[in-house]
């Protein structure tokens, strides 16, 4: 076995002159076809994966969400995978102070080595590397590592496409009533916000919005930003608005990731300054028609260049603006077409369960945000709950389509 550098600076495993990466062993935890059936802890212990967890592509462990099952008693113990190569990997990239990994349960490695003494309480180590060279018919020439996540889910069709997906006019009405689930959700929570917070209605729709341009990762990061800078401070000196932000983000953990630099924390705090110091910034909190031409016109007062992109306008449009006015009566019922928002991670996951990995995007979701919505819903509701063979899952059942449109 040899050691070598990749181009990345990542150090990687040769053997018998076949490098070994860590996206390797993320194929071969992840896809049952190349995970070997016999694993065991480096202590001894039998695992049995049920779930291997939900590919991450965000910051933070390599799976979210799995379930094993480890010794002769079957404990079963669900939570996060992180993998590497090498066992040493996991000091080296400092997970161990770092809370994103706290409820990890497995290290998953390809070579055998020392525990880290920072894994979480409980956590186990699994070697694969070893388990795996003992098939020889394995062969790592043989992984397209490119075709993970999304193209190496099971070749048979997955049962929610047997009852919906292979039915259009099921499938869109029950995306769609998933969609104006998940609207009036955050409408219900706009409006108990609203009625703890009287007399604070602007600064409510400020931080909300807020909360749009930080990302998913910084969230939360932005909303305290808001409330450290108020709305009422920016309107008073919209010429500090970035330089009073930029200092607030002083005492504020972020999340940088791996993200481009147009989506840095610091572009997106003053994309958000240049937007509220604005005239008009205010205008979406009062729109009280949603038809498909006025939804047009928001998205281009929002998505302008230094601001906002056009799928992130969208994602403000569902998340904020149309929530908040259900919220306030502005408006009693969900639009049924929403502009389309960014396709993330876990829409194309059910996406290509539900029609199939072959589908045609915008034949079934892609051109209506509310659609795309419920497939985010149909994600938490449904998918986050089962392992992937979905036998369990209350949409492999005959009319379930139906049935799911109806209860709602």
């Amino acid at each position: 076995m040899s050691e070598r550098k990749l181009e990345d600076g990542r150090k990687c495993r040769a053997w018998g002159g076949e490098t070994v990466t860590e996206r390797h062993v993320q194929a071969i935890w992840y896809d049952r076809e190349l995970r070997p059936a016999t694993l065991t802890t480096i202590g001894g212990e039998a695992v049995t994966v049920v779930h291997p967890g939900e590919w991450n592509l965000e910051a933070g462990p390599d799976f979210k969400g799995a379930v094993l099952e480890i010794g002769v008693r079957h404990r079963r113990v669900a939570g996060d995978i992180e993998v590497h190569v090498n066992p040493m990997d996991w000091e080296a990239h400092g997970h161990g102070g770092d809370g994103k990994y706290k409820n990890v349960v497995a290290h998953v490695t390809w070579l055998r080595g020392r525990t880290p003494p920072t894994l979480p309480p409980g956590a186990v180590t699994i070697c694969i590397g070893g388990a795996a060279m003992s098939d020889p018919l394995f062969s790592l020439e043989c992984i397209d590592a490119s075709a993970y996540p999304f193209a190496r889910l099971p070749s048979e069709e997955r049962p929610c496409f047997r009852t919906v997906g292979s039915n259009p006019r099921v499938a869109n009405d029950m995306l769609a009533a998933a969609g104006e689930t998940r609207l009036l959700a955050k409408a219900r929570r706009l409006a108990d916000l609203l009625a703890a917070r009287p007399g604070e209605r602007d600064q409510v729709f400020y931080e909300e919005m807020m909360a749009v341009f930080g990302y998913k990762r910084n969230e939360q990061a932005f909303r305290r930003v808001a409330a450290t800078v108020p709305l009422a401070q920016i309107r008073a000196e919209p010429g500090i608005a970035a330089a009073a932000m930029s200092a607030a983000a002083g005492f504020v953990e972020w999340n940088k990731g791996s993200s481009r630099p147009l989506n840095s924390p610091q572009a997106r705090l003053d994309a958000a300054a240049a937007f509220f110091s604005s005239p008009g910034s205010m205008f979406l909190s009062c729109v009280a028609s949603f038809t498909p031409n006025a939804l047009r016109s928001m998205m281009a007062f929002i998505s302008k260049p230094g601001v906002m992109g056009r799928g992130r306008a969208a994602a403000a449009i569902a998340n904020v603006v149309v929530p908040f006015a259900l919220a306030e009566g502005r408006t009693d019922c969900v639009p049924m077409w929403l502009p389309p928002e960014e396709i993330s991670a876990p829409v194309r996951i059910v996406a290509s369960r539900m029609f199939g990995r072959d589908h045609y995007p915008p034949a079934h979701y892609s051109g209506n945000g509310l659609l795309i919505q419920g497939l985010i819903q149909i994600h938490r509701d449904f998918c986050l709950h089962f392992h992937p063979e979905c036998e369990k899952c209350a949409l492999s059942e005959d009319d379930a389509g139906m049935r799911f449109v109806a209860a709602l």
